[in-house]
C-alpha cells in the first residue's frame, strides 16, 4: 500500500491526520489503528506528510481564490470553483438559481473585456515594432 492508498484508507474510517511540523498527528476513533495501520503510518510517514502539506497548501491557494463561477466549455453548463475544497464542480444551468447564472455571464463579460484589451496593446506592439 503506498502514501496515498493509506491516506485514503484511513480518511473512509473517520482518521483524521494532519501535519505539525515533522511530526504526524492522527485523530481516531477508539479501536480503529490496529498495529497493521501503525506499521504502515512510520514506514510511510515522510510521504504522508509531504501529501498532507500539499493538500494544505492547495487548499490555501483555493480560498485565495474564492468562489469562481463561470461557464463551463460545455455548453449550458456552470462552473463552480469550490473554496472550502479547491475543486471544481460543473452544474446544469438550467438548475442553478438566476443569480449563478448572472455571475457566470458577468465572469464571461469581464474576461471578454480583458481579451480585447490584451489583443489592442499586442496589436500596438505590433505596429510599434513595425515602425
Amino acid at each position: 500500500m503506498n502514501a496515498r492508498a493509506l491516506l485514503d484508507k484511513l480518511r473512509n474510517l473517520k482518521v483524521k491526520l494532519t501535519a505539525d511540523g515533522d511530526r504526524l498527528c492522527v485523530d481516531a476513533p477508539a479501536g480503529v489503528i490496529t498495529e497493521e495501520f501503525r506499521t504502515a503510518l512510520v514506514e510511510h510517514k515522510p510521504q504522508l506528510l509531504k501529501l498532507l502539506e500539499w493538500e494544505q497548501r492547495k487548499l490555501s491557494e483555493a480560498n485565495k481564490r474564492g468562489l469562481v463561477v463561470r461557464w463551463a466549455k460545455e455548453p449550458g453548463w456552470i462552473a463552480l470553483h469550490d473554496p472550502t475544497t479547491g475543486e471544481c464542480h460543473e452544474v446544469r444551468a438550467a438548475e442553478c438559481l438566476p443569480g449563478v447564472v448572472n455571475s457566470a455571464s458577468a465572469h464571461r463579460r469581464s474576461s471578454q473585456d480583458a481579451n480585447q484589451k490584451r489583443g489592442k496593446r499586442e496589436s500596438v506592439t505590433q505596429r510599434e515594432r513595425l515602425r
